[in-house]
C-alpha cells in the first residue's frame, strides 16, 4: 500500500519531502526490532524534516545543512517514478534496503553527504557491524547440546512480548509467562473435566486431555501462516534474538498458571470432581500451544525438566530447524506439521521467512528419520481441495 501510494502521489506531481519508510514484520531484518518500532524512528525523522520545512519557510539557511536540504529537494523532485517489480519472494519476506544499510540518520536522509560527515557515518556503520557479528566478544552459553553463541548483551535485548501483544494475548485467555512463553487451557481439557471425550492424543496414545497442559517457551515462529489462529500478530524471526528466561522458571510458572486456570472449574456444573481432582495434577504437556517452541535456546532443558518431574512431553515443529531437531533430546513425541507437499504450496499457505525453505523442510524430514524418539507427522492438504 506505502508503495502504491508514493508512486500515485509522484505521478499526480506531489513533491516528495522525506524517502519513504519500510519496516519488516522479521525482528531479525527489522532494524530497530518490530515493526512498530521501525515506524516510530520514520515517524521521529519524519517529524524532525517537518520542523526543518517550517523553519526553511520563516528564515534562510545558510551552511552545509542548507545546501544539503537544497540537494535533497532537487534529488527528490527528479526521482524516478517507483517500479512495481516486487517479486512473490518480497512479499515473503521483506525488509528496507535505506534500514538495512546503517547509513539513514537525520543527517543522511538524503542522497548527498558533506565531507566533513564522512568520519562520523563511516563510524557509527563500523560500531553496527561489529555489533551485529558480535564483536564485543560476548559468549553465553546456551545449552549442554547447543553448545556456546556469541550474542549481544543480555541487558541490550528486548522482550518478545510487546505491551500491545500482551493485552491481546490476555484478552484471549493466555497466560503469558516471563518475556516469551505461554500457557493455556485446550477446549478438549474443558470436555475431558465434564466427562465427555478428548483430542485424537487420548485415541492414540492414551492421554487424558483433562490431565495434559498446552503451552509454549517461545510465541514466536518463522512462519506466517494463512491459516494461523493468532493472525499473525505474534512475532516472527529466523533465529533467537530475544531475552531468554531459564527453563526452571517457564515450567514452575506454567504448572502454577495451569492450575489456576483448573480450579476455576471447580463446583461448575457438569464437571466431574473426580476429574477436576486429577486435572490438578499435570501429567502430559503438549508443546503445541502456538509458535516454534523448538526455537527456544533452552529446550532440551526444559524438557529434561519435564521428564523429572515424570511429565510426557509432546512437541511439535514446523520443520524449518532441521539442526535443532538433529540435538533435541528424547521427546516422548515428536510431531511435525506438513501443510503442503511441493514447495511451490507450502511457499502458499505457510509463507516461511527462511529463504531455503524447502531444502531445510526435507532436510527435517531427514532429520526425524534419524531421531530414536516416536515421532508423528501430519499432512494437511485441506486447501488444496482435500485433507
Amino acid at each position: 500500500v506505502g508503495t502504491n501510494v508514493d508512486k500515485w502521489l509522484w505521478m499526480l506531481s506531489g513533491m516528495r519531502i522525506m524517502t519513504r519508510g519500510e519496516g519488516d514484520c522479521n525482528v531479525v531484518k527489522s532494524r530497530h526490532g518490530s515493526i512498530q518500532a521501525d515506524f516510530l524512528a520514520w515517524k521521529v525523522k519524519f517529524l524532525t524534516r517537518l520542523q526543518a520545512l517550517a523553519k526553511r519557510e520563516k528564515k534562510s539557511c545558510s551552511g552545509s545543512s542548507c545546501k544539503n536540504m537544497k540537494k535533497e529537494q532537487e534529488e527528490d523532485e527528479a526521482a524516478p517514478v517507483p517500479q512495481d517489480n516486487s517479486s512473490e519472494e518480497d512479499l515473503i519476506e521483506s525488509s528496507s534496503d535505506e534500514e538495512g544499510s546503517g547509513l539513514q540518520d537525520e543527517k543522511t536522509s538524503g542522497s548527498v553527504v558533506d565531507m566533513e560527515d564522512l568520519g562520523n557515518i563511516m563510524n557509527s556503520v563500523k560500531r553496527a557491524k561489529s555489533k551485529e557479528e558480535g564483536g564485543d566478544g560476548l559468549m553465553v552459553k546456551l545449552s549442554k547440546v547447543n553448545g556456546l553463541k556469541k550474542i549481544e548483551d543480555e541487558a541490550e535485548r528486548r522482550e518478545m512480548i510487546t505491551p500491545a501483544l500482551r493485552e491481546a494475548l490476555t484478552k484471549q485467555g493466555y497466560k503469558l509467562i516471563g518475556s516469551h512463553s505461554g500457557v493455556k487451557l485446550c477446549r478438549w481439557t474443558k470436555s475431558m473435566l465434564r466427562g465427555r471425550g478428548g483430542c485424537y492424543k487420548h485415541t492414540f496414545y492414551g492421554i487424558e486431555s483433562h490431565r495434559c497442559m498446552e503451552t509454549t517457551p517461545s510465541l514466536a515462529c518463522a512462519n506466517k501462516c494463512v491459516f494461523c489462529w493468532r493472525h499473525n500478530t505474534n512475532p516472527v524471526g529466523t533465529e533467537w534474538r530475544w531475552k531468554m528466561d531459564p527453563a526452571e522458571k517457564i515450567l514452575e510458572e506454567a504448572l502454577e498458571k495451569h492450575q489456576t486456570m483448573i480450579r476455576q472449574f471447580r463446583g461448575v456444573p457438569g464437571v466431574k470432581p473426580e476429574r477436576y481432582e486429577e486435572g490438578l495434577a499435570v501429567k502430559h504437556c503438549a508443546l503445541s500451544l502456538v509458535g516454534e517452541p523448538i526455537m527456544y535456546p533452552e529446550i532440551n532443558t526444559f524438557i529434561r525438566l519435564l521428564h523429572t518431574h515424570h511429565i510426557s512431553s509432546f512437541l511439535v515443529t514446523n520443520a524449518q530447524f532441521p539442526e535443532e531437531i538433529r540435538s533435541l533430546v528424547p521427546v516422548t513425541q515428536l510431531y511435525v506439521s506438513v501443510d503442503a507437499s511441493t514447495k511451490d504450496s507450502l511457499k502458499k499457505i505457510d509463507r516461511p521467512l527462511f529463504k531455503d525453505f524447502w531444502s531445510r523442510f526435507l532436510d527435517s524430514l531427514r532429520a526425524l528419520g534419524e531421531k530414536v524418539s516416536r515421532f508423528f507427522i501430519s499432512e494437511v492438504h485441506s486447501l488444496n481441495g482435500f485433507a
